[in-house]
């Protein structure tokens, strides 16, 4: 499994290919990077809530 880290890193990696070319005014992500991004997301929100000490 890899770290929180490890994925942050590959979502970085993930992006900048996508955002790289700056005159695109799209991007398309596939189910997997879409999935990678929401789970780097809900881990922030976990880490954030946990951190606060509530549940809300």
């Amino acid at each position: 499994m890899p770290s929180p880290l490890e994925i942050a890193r590959a979502l970085t990696s993930v992006l900048e290919a996508k955002l790289a070319d700056p005159s695109a005014e799209r991007i398309e992500l596939s189910r997997g990077e879409a999935a990678l991004c929401l789970g780097v997301i809900n881990g922030v929100a976990e880490n954030l809530t946990a951190g606060t000490g509530n549940g809300s």
